[in-house]
C-alpha cells in the first residue's frame, strides 16, 4: 500500500477537500488499495470499512468513509487514472523531477515503472560448501523454484522468501538472503586481496560474512558504532564498537578497508517504499558529505598500496562519483576495475532500469 501512498492520496483528492486525520486516511487508504489492486469485491470491503469506522469513530466519520468509498467505486472506471498512468504519482515530485531532469522523461517512467513492481529477492549461495546448481536442484527438490542471478555468480533469484527460511540449505547457511547488488560489492572486497580487513560500517554483517566465506584465511574486523547490532549481526566475529569518523586503530592497519556508508538508499525504494516517502533532497547532500568525512578519516587506516572499497545502494551522483572526485581534491589514489566482469570500468554503477538490481555504487581505490 505505502508503495501506491501518492496515486491513493490523489485518488482522494478528487473527494475530499479539507485535511483528513491520519487513521482516517489510513483506513480510507486500505480499503481504496483493496478495492483497486486486489481486485476484491468491493461490496464486502467497503462494508468492512464503514462499519469499522463506526465502532472507532462514530457515526458521522462512518457516514464520510462511506460517502467516499462509494464515489470511488463509481468513477473508478470512467475519472479515475489507472494506476499504470498515475505512476508519476506514486513517487514525490521533487524525486521525479530530479530523475527527469538527469534521465529524460522516458527512460524516467521506466525506472519509476520498475521501482514500483513487487521486489525479486535474492539469495546467496556459499559455494565453499555446495555449487550453485546443486542448490538449484536442492531447492527445486523442496518445490523452491529459482533462477541464476544475472551479473553474481552465486545469486540465485525467488519470488517467496517463506519457503526458504524453512528449508534446509538456509537453516544450515549454505544460502543466504543478500541482494544480488550488495554481493557484487563483497565480491570487490574479496577481489581486492589482503588479509586484514576491516569493514568499517558493518550494520547488518552481511557482506562481511560473505567476504569471510569467499576469503576464509583473511583476518575481518567488523566495526559499527552500535554494540546491540554488533551482537546481533555479528556474533562470534572479531568486532569492536567504534565511531568510523574516530577510529580507533594505527595507521596503516589494513590491507582493505570496506565503507559500505550511509546513505540516503533511495537505490532500494523497490524493496523499502517508505523510503521515498522519508527522504528530501536536501538528504542527499548531508548524506554525501558525511560518506566524504567517512572515507577521509579511514583513509590512514589503509596501508600504502592498500585498498578502500566505497559503496552506496544509491545511484545519485552526489553519494557516488561526486564523492569520488571530492576525495580525490586531498587524496592520492587511483581507481581500479572493482568486478571482473567489467572492462575498461573504473567503478560500477547500477541504474535499476538498465540493470534490473538495486541501484548501488561500487569503488575500488588502491592508494599510492
Amino acid at each position: 500500500m505505502i508503495r501506491w501512498r501518492g496515486y491513493l492520496d490523489l485518488v482522494l483528492s478528487r473527494y475530499v477537500r479539507k485535511p483528513v486525520e491520519k487513521d482516517v486516511r489510513y483506513l480510507l487508504w486500505m480499503t481504496l488499495y483493496q478495492v483497486g489492486f486486489m481486485k476484491k469485491a468491493y461490496y464486502h470491503v467497503v462494508k468492512e470499512a464503514v462499519q469499522y469506522a463506526r465502532n472507532e469513530r462514530g457515526k458521522f466519520v462512518a457516514g464520510f468513509v462511506n460517502a467516499v468509498l462509494r464515489r470511488y467505486v463509481n468513477d473508478r472506471e470512467t475519472c479515475i487514472p489507472s494506476p499504470g498512468e498515475a505512476v508519476r504519482q506514486t513517487f514525490p515530485k521533487w524525486l521525479v523531477d530530479r530523475w527527469t531532469m538527469r534521465f529524460g522523461t522516458g527512460e524516467t517512467d521506466g525506472l519509476l515503472e520498475l521501482l514500483n513492481r513487487e521486489p525479486e529477492f535474492t539469495l546467496r549461495v556459499n559455494t565453499h560448501r555446495m555449487t550453485v546448481d546443486e542448490a538449484i536442484e536442492a531447492l527445486a527438490g523442496d518445490g523452491i523454484e529459482v533462477r541464476r542471478g544475472r551479473l553474481s555468480p552465486s545469486a540465485l533469484i525467488v519470488d517467496r522468501l517463506i519457503p526458504v527460511f524453512a528449508n534446509t540449505l538456509f537453516r544450515n547457511g549454505i544460502v543466504s538472503v543478500q541482494g544480488e547488488a550488495s554481493q557484487l560489492a563483497g565480491m570487490a572486497v574479496a577481489a581486492a586481496g589482503g588479509t586484514t580487513i576491516l569493514d568499517a560500517c558493518t550494520g547488518s554483517a552481511t557482506k562481511t560474512k560473505q567476504v569471510r566465506e569467499i576469503s576464509p584465511q583473511a583476518h575481518i574486523i567488523s566495526m559499527d558504532n552500535n554494540m546491540k547490532r554488533l551482537r546481533l549481526s555479528s556474533p562470534g566475529y572479531n568486532m569492536i564498537c567504534a565511531d568510523a569518523l574516530v577510529p580507533p586503530f594505527r595507521a596503516g592497519s589494513f590491507d582493505t578497508v570496506l565503507v559500505d556508508a550511509p546513505c540516503s538508499s533511495l537505490g532500494i525504494v523497490r524493496k523499502h517504499p517508505e523510503i521515498k516517502w522519508r527522504r528530501t533532497e536536501e538528504d542527499i547532500s548531508r548524506f554525501a558529505a558525511m560518506q566524504l568525512s567517512l572515507l577521509r578519516s579511514l583513509w590512514d587506516l589503509v596501508r600504502p598500496g592498500g585498498r578502500v572499497v566505497y559503496s552506496v545502494c544509491s545511484f545519485e551522483p552526489e553519494e557516488t562519483t561526486d564523492v569520488i572526485r571530492n576525495l580525490a581534491k586531498d587524496k592520492n589514489f587511483v581507481l581500479e576495475n572493482p568486478l571482473p566482469f567489467l572492462f575498461n570500468k573504473d567503478c560500477f554503477l547500477s541504474l535499476p532500469h538498465e540493470t534490473a538490481l538495486d541501484g548501488f555504487f561500487i569503488a575500488r581505490i588502491r592508494k599510492l
